[in-house]
């Protein structure tokens, strides 16, 4: 019976291997900031805030909301100038949320280094007198987007492919391990949303491979709040603006 006793202590041992390595690497795997940043585009300017966090701004005209966007974990401040460029044509304001430990910001990303910097840049458009601010997060910009919603109510909450948490999609791809446990940071956008009354609107692609259509409708389906869902035929992750998510946002926008 020895022979059982060493495949048994085998697998506990393998099993304890895989658990540490995925509780070490985790947050290399999560957050996968490029390597290089471009200068920001001549009409908006490079911001750092009170407590030095940067962010790219362009004043709203008229009055009209300022619109907080929130980039995805593999992009960064200036991977969304198509989206800036449309809201900027159209009158709206623009801050660009930067996150610490991606291009040009010092820091190491996590959950709470991200959020920090976002309440941080969210109360700098107040200080600068901006009343009516928007959210707009896309991929795991929308679980930020959602974290500051709970500390800051947005006039609007749009959310772009987003996730109900990062431990419920870790769940169903790496069910083996006890992700409750061993993840450091679980965007739990339910949790954030939970309790909140402002307008949400959901986009989202029937084609997204790295966030599923059904962690969207999961989060959508939870929300008590005024909503609105649409989901967009044939966008993958990373177009929805570009198949009709342009239109959505810009005719919410226009009814604030």
């Amino acid at each position: 019976m020895k022979w059982v006793h060493r495949i048994i202590f085998l697998g506990i041992t393998l099993y304890s291997m895989l658990a540490a390595t995925a509780y070490g690497v985790q947050r290399k795997l999560l957050y996968l900031p490029p390597n290089i940043i471009y200068s920001a585009p001549t009409d908006m300017m490079e911001v750092k805030t009170k407590d030095n966090h940067l962010g790219w701004y362009s004043p709203a005209q008229n009055d009209l909301p300022t619109v907080m966007v929130f980039h995805g974990n593999a992009s960064a401040i200036d991977s969304n100038l198509h989206i800036f460029r449309d809201l900027r044509s159209a009158g709206y304001g623009v801050w660009s949320v930067g996150y610490p430990g991606y291009p040009g910001i010092e820091g190491t990303p996590s959950q709470r280094h991200i959020v920090a910097a976002a309440i941080d840049q969210y109360k700098h458009l107040t200080r600068l007198g901006v009343k009516r601010i928007v959210f707009y997060g896309t991929s795991l910009g929308s679980g930020a987007a959602a974290q500051l919603a709970a500390h800051h109510p947005p006039d609007l909450l749009i959310l772009d492919a987003p996730f109900n948490s990062i431990s419920d999609m870790a769940r169903k791809n790496i069910g083996i391990l006890p992700v409750d446990i061993l993840l450091k940071d679980q965007w739990r956008s339910d949790k954030a949303l939970s309790g909140l009354t402002v307008p949400l609107i959901w986009i989202h692609g029937t084609e997204d491979k790295v966030v599923p259509l059904t962690q969207g409708q999961k989060l959508y389906d939870g929300y008590r709040g005024p909503k609105s869902a649409h989901i967009i035929p044939g966008a993958n992750h990373i177009n929805t603006w570009l198949k009709g998510g342009r239109e959505t946002v810009l005719d919410a926008l226009e009814s604030r």
